[in-house]
Protein backbone atom coordinates (compact mmCIF):
# COMPACT_ATOMS: atom_id res chain seq x y z
CA UNK A 1 0.00 0.00 0.00
CA UNK A 2 1.21 3.24 -0.65
CA UNK A 3 1.76 5.24 2.16
CA UNK A 4 3.33 8.53 3.30
CA UNK A 5 5.91 8.74 6.05
CA UNK A 6 4.26 9.00 9.35
CA UNK A 7 4.88 12.27 11.96
CA UNK A 8 5.31 11.45 15.50
CA UNK A 9 3.23 14.70 15.95
CA UNK A 10 -0.22 14.39 16.95
CA UNK A 11 -3.27 15.66 15.46
CA UNK A 12 -4.54 18.43 17.10
CA UNK A 13 -8.69 18.94 16.59
CA UNK A 14 -10.15 21.86 18.14
CA UNK A 15 -7.29 22.52 20.85
CA UNK A 16 -7.54 19.16 22.08
CA UNK A 17 -4.50 16.37 22.26
CA UNK A 18 -4.95 12.70 21.62
CA UNK A 19 -4.84 10.98 24.89
CA UNK A 20 -2.46 8.13 25.23
CA UNK A 21 -4.90 5.21 24.34
CA UNK A 22 -5.70 6.86 21.62
CA UNK A 23 -2.25 7.65 20.37
CA UNK A 24 -1.08 3.86 21.30
CA UNK A 25 -4.42 3.05 19.14
CA UNK A 26 -3.35 5.22 16.16
CA UNK A 27 0.35 3.65 16.20
CA UNK A 28 -1.32 0.14 15.58
CA UNK A 29 -1.37 -0.57 11.87
CA UNK A 30 -2.75 -4.42 10.80
CA UNK A 31 -5.73 -5.24 10.60
CA UNK A 32 -8.75 -2.93 10.51
CA UNK A 33 -6.27 -0.43 10.77
CA UNK A 34 -4.88 0.79 6.77
CA UNK A 35 -5.42 -2.49 5.87
CA UNK A 36 -5.24 -3.36 2.40
CA UNK A 37 -7.83 -5.02 0.88
CA UNK A 38 -8.22 -5.33 -2.96
CA UNK A 39 -6.97 -3.18 -5.69
CA UNK A 40 -9.88 -3.75 -8.43
CA UNK A 41 -9.49 -1.74 -11.78
CA UNK A 42 -6.60 0.50 -10.18
CA UNK A 43 -8.96 1.44 -6.79
CA UNK A 44 -7.34 0.97 -3.88
CA UNK A 45 -9.60 -0.50 -1.19
CA UNK A 46 -8.59 0.40 2.08
CA UNK A 47 -10.07 -1.04 5.50
CA UNK A 48 -10.07 1.23 8.43
CA UNK A 49 -12.75 0.39 10.53
CA UNK A 50 -10.24 0.77 13.96
CA UNK A 51 -10.55 4.31 12.76
CA UNK A 52 -13.46 5.06 15.59
CA UNK A 53 -12.26 8.93 16.12
CA UNK A 54 -11.90 11.41 13.43
CA UNK A 55 -8.22 12.19 14.51
CA UNK A 56 -7.35 8.77 12.94
CA UNK A 57 -9.42 9.11 10.29
CA UNK A 58 -7.52 12.61 9.16
CA UNK A 59 -4.38 10.33 9.79
CA UNK A 60 -5.18 7.90 7.45
CA UNK A 61 -6.68 10.06 5.20
CA UNK A 62 -3.39 12.14 5.06
CA UNK A 63 -0.75 8.93 4.43
CA UNK A 64 -2.65 7.69 1.33
CA UNK A 65 -0.82 9.02 -1.92
CA UNK A 66 -3.98 8.88 -4.43
CA UNK A 67 -7.48 10.59 -4.24
CA UNK A 68 -10.15 9.36 -1.82
CA UNK A 69 -13.47 8.79 -1.49
CA UNK A 70 -13.94 8.36 2.13
CA UNK A 71 -16.36 6.05 3.73
CA UNK A 72 -18.11 7.14 7.09
CA UNK A 73 -20.06 6.11 9.56
CA UNK A 74 -21.27 9.35 10.76
CA UNK A 75 -21.22 13.08 10.04
CA UNK A 76 -20.54 15.57 14.04
CA UNK A 77 -20.15 18.58 14.30
CA UNK A 78 -16.12 18.42 14.72
CA UNK A 79 -16.62 18.09 10.93
CA UNK A 80 -16.61 21.54 10.67
CA UNK A 81 -13.42 22.50 11.98
CA UNK A 82 -11.69 24.81 9.47
CA UNK A 83 -8.65 22.32 9.51
CA UNK A 84 -10.74 19.24 8.95
CA UNK A 85 -12.73 20.64 5.99
CA UNK A 86 -9.65 22.05 4.22
CA UNK A 87 -7.69 18.56 4.75
CA UNK A 88 -11.23 17.04 3.61
CA UNK A 89 -10.71 19.46 0.14
CA UNK A 90 -7.11 18.59 -0.35
CA UNK A 91 -7.79 14.85 0.00
CA UNK A 92 -10.90 13.96 -0.98
CA UNK A 93 -13.12 13.54 -3.80
CA UNK A 94 -16.11 12.38 -2.27
CA UNK A 95 -17.76 10.99 0.77
CA UNK A 96 -19.99 8.25 1.29
CA UNK A 97 -22.22 8.19 5.07
CA UNK A 98 -23.63 5.10 5.65
CA UNK A 99 -24.92 6.16 9.30
CA UNK A 100 -25.70 8.98 10.97
CA UNK A 101 -25.70 13.01 10.71
CA UNK A 102 -25.51 15.17 14.22
CA UNK A 103 -28.42 17.75 13.84
CA UNK A 104 -27.29 20.67 12.57
CA UNK A 105 -24.27 19.78 10.95
CA UNK A 106 -25.68 20.52 7.86
CA UNK A 107 -23.25 23.28 6.80
CA UNK A 108 -19.94 21.19 7.36
CA UNK A 109 -21.37 18.72 4.23
CA UNK A 110 -18.88 18.79 1.28
CA UNK A 111 -20.21 19.37 -2.19
CA UNK A 112 -19.64 15.57 -2.89
CA UNK A 113 -21.52 13.52 -0.17
CA UNK A 114 -23.84 10.84 -1.35
CA UNK A 115 -26.24 9.06 2.11
CA UNK A 116 -26.73 5.47 1.75
CA UNK A 117 -28.44 3.07 3.98
CA UNK A 118 -26.16 0.66 5.18
CA UNK A 119 -22.06 0.11 4.28
CA UNK A 120 -22.41 -2.52 1.76
CA UNK A 121 -24.52 0.28 -0.63
CA UNK A 122 -21.39 2.66 0.56
CA UNK A 123 -18.81 0.31 -1.20
CA UNK A 124 -21.11 -0.40 -4.51
CA UNK A 125 -21.60 3.47 -4.13
CA UNK A 126 -17.74 4.34 -3.98
CA UNK A 127 -16.87 1.57 -6.45
CA UNK A 128 -18.94 4.01 -9.03
CA UNK A 129 -17.36 7.12 -7.75
CA UNK A 130 -13.78 5.96 -7.77
CA UNK A 131 -11.45 6.13 -10.49
CA UNK A 132 -8.43 5.07 -11.79
CA UNK A 133 -5.96 5.61 -9.18
CA UNK A 134 -8.07 6.74 -6.91
CA UNK A 135 -8.47 4.80 -3.03
CA UNK A 136 -11.64 3.76 -1.00
CA UNK A 137 -11.10 4.56 2.55
CA UNK A 138 -13.34 3.01 4.54
CA UNK A 139 -12.58 5.01 7.91
CA UNK A 140 -16.08 5.40 9.88
CA UNK A 141 -14.43 8.28 12.69
CA UNK A 142 -17.28 6.91 14.66
CA UNK A 143 -17.69 4.65 17.41
CA UNK A 144 -19.50 1.14 16.03
CA UNK A 145 -22.86 1.00 15.75
CA UNK A 146 -25.66 0.90 12.93
CA UNK A 147 -26.11 -3.00 13.31
CA UNK A 148 -22.32 -3.83 13.99
CA UNK A 149 -21.34 -4.94 17.83
CA UNK A 150 -17.44 -3.91 16.90
CA UNK A 151 -14.35 -2.33 14.35
CA UNK A 152 -14.02 -5.87 13.52
CA UNK A 153 -17.22 -7.11 12.82
CA UNK A 154 -17.29 -3.29 10.88
CA UNK A 155 -14.56 -3.94 9.29
CA UNK A 156 -15.53 -7.65 8.21
CA UNK A 157 -18.28 -6.80 6.69
CA UNK A 158 -16.84 -3.73 4.23
CA UNK A 159 -14.28 -6.33 3.29
CA UNK A 160 -17.11 -8.98 2.23
CA UNK A 161 -18.55 -6.17 0.51
CA UNK A 162 -15.15 -5.34 -1.30
CA UNK A 163 -14.57 -8.77 -2.10
CA UNK A 164 -18.72 -9.11 -3.72
CA UNK A 165 -17.53 -5.90 -5.58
Amino acid sequence: MEQKQKTDAPLRIAGGQLLDARRAALSAWGPHRMEAVAVIEDVLYVNDSRATFLDATLESLGTIDRRTVWVVGAWCAEMASPIVQEHLKEKVTAVVLFGPMESGCEESLPEHIYRTENLRTAVFTARELAHAGDAVLFSPACPSGNGFANYEERGAEFKRAVRDL
